[in-house]
């Protein structure tokens, strides 16, 4: 366990059999989902929110991928980002938000995965720790750390070039830095 992912900070939960049983099929279905976007190469809208109290990052990990991100999702029909955005937050993480306590920070471009996922980057500035809720299913861990620290970790490239965006003052980054880069 790293020094910042004290058992206090971190939200894990030990997962029961239906939810052991939904993770394999989240497990499952991202592979094929990887195949098909192998194939057919799609683009995607979707969303990210990042979560901020007191200068430390809310982030997650899923049950199917190896690296940490943050809590977001496609964008459904009929949706705006700012729906997506606040839905997603609250199945994934149970955070609630209105409309309007969401800032777009801005739009970074994903090549990873094999597709063209325009993320349409939110903050929500919180002003003490949220409680955070997972589903154990889709999310299985949660923890709120530094910038500095998180870059430290396996995030998700898209993630990353915010944070350094983020740190160095940019809305948005300069250059694509491992598959992803400023829309």
């Amino acid at each position: 366990m790293d020094a910042f992912h004290s058992p206090d900070l971190s939200v894990t939960a030990a997962p029961g059999l239906v939810d052991r049983m939904f993770q394999g099929i989240f497990y499952l279905a991202y592979r094929l989902h990887l195949v098909w976007t192998f194939l057919f190469r799609p683009e995607c809208h979707g969303v990210w929110v990042a979560v901020w109290c007191r200068g430390e990052i809310l982030l997650i990990k899923n049950t199917y991928r190896n690296t940490i991100t943050l809590p977001g999702g496609g964008i459904d029909r009929g949706e705006v980002a700012e729906q997506a955005a606040m839905r997603e937050l609250l199945e994934e993480v149970g955070i609630e938000s209105a409309p309007g306590d969401l800032r777009l920070w801005g739009q970074y471009l994903s090549h990873v995965e094999y597709k063209r996922d325009h993320i349409n980057l939110f903050e929500l500035e919180l002003p003490q720790r949220p409680e955070i809720r997972l589903d154990n299913r889709e999310v299985a861990w949660a923890d709120i750390c530094r910038p500095e620290q998180a870059l430290s970790l396996a995030l998700f490239p898209a993630l990353r070039t915010y944070l350094e965006d983020k740190m160095a003052g940019l809305r948005s980054g300069p250059e694509p830095a491992d598959g992803a880069s400023p829309a």
